[in-house]
């Protein structure tokens, strides 16, 4: 099935996470490694019932009940926060207690489950943090910004859509998700408030492996 055979696939994608960065200083220090756990008992589509809203439920319970995220990778008080919920398949991120950011995978008969092993620091300044990709459902880049908000997003002059996934650190960081249908290639631009001021900046979109239309 194809769930099975991107199993690799998403573990690699998965393991970019925080190994870029740009609009700002590049002084703090990066993890070496995340931890990667591709599993093989998540929920399928028949488990949830067939709606998003029983597959997202199924997804988080089978996240609960998994022992690494009820012990040092388990959510801080915000809890598991979805990313999005499409084909059977759930998606979500979170902040652990220690302050790691972790990203999941669920459903199609398996799961990619994967956390930093140190925190992202907060920026003193405006800054985007790429933090990595969610490969199914289509694919999916996860980044912050640190001061500032995005107001909209395009890949080769075509809009992205763009969400906010979650605030932290009072309102000084919030985590993105910028969905596309297929993998694609090079940057993305993205439109930023500041305050009262504009600004733009790129974010990479290239997963581990580079395929799919160019962004630019």
């Amino acid at each position: 099935m194809r769930r099975q055979f991107v199993c690799g696939l998403a573990a690699l994608a998965m393991s970019v996470l925080a190994a870029c960065s740009t609009g700002g200083d590049d002084t703090a220090p990066r993890p070496s490694a995340t931890s990667a756990r591709p599993k093989v008992s998540a929920p399928s589509a028949q488990d949830g019932g067939g709606t998003d809203a029983a597959t997202r439920a199924s997804a988080e319970q089978w996240l609960r009940s998994q022992p690494s995220e009820q012990g040092k990778d388990a959510p801080d008080e915000r809890g598991f926060v979805e990313v999005r919920t499409e084909r059977g398949i759930s998606s979500f991120v979170w902040q652990t207690r220690d302050d790691r950011f972790c990203a999941a995978d669920v459903g199609g008969g398996f799961s990619v489950v994967t956390c930093l092993p140190h925190p992202v620091p907060l920026r003193k300044g405006p800054h985007i943090t790429e933090l990595g990709y969610v490969p199914d459902p289509g694919w999916t880049v996860l980044f912050a910004a640190d001061h500032q908000e995005v107001t909209s997003a395009t890949c080769a002059g075509e809009p992205v859509e763009v969400r906010r996934v979650e605030t932290l650190n009072e309102g000084r960081r919030i985590v993105y998700a910028a969905h596309f249908t297929e993998r694609r290639l090079g940057f993305m631009t993205v439109a930023l408030r500041r305050g009262t001021a504009a600004a733009t900046a790129r974010v990479n979109v290239n997963g581990v492996i580079s395929q799919g239309p160019r962004c630019g």
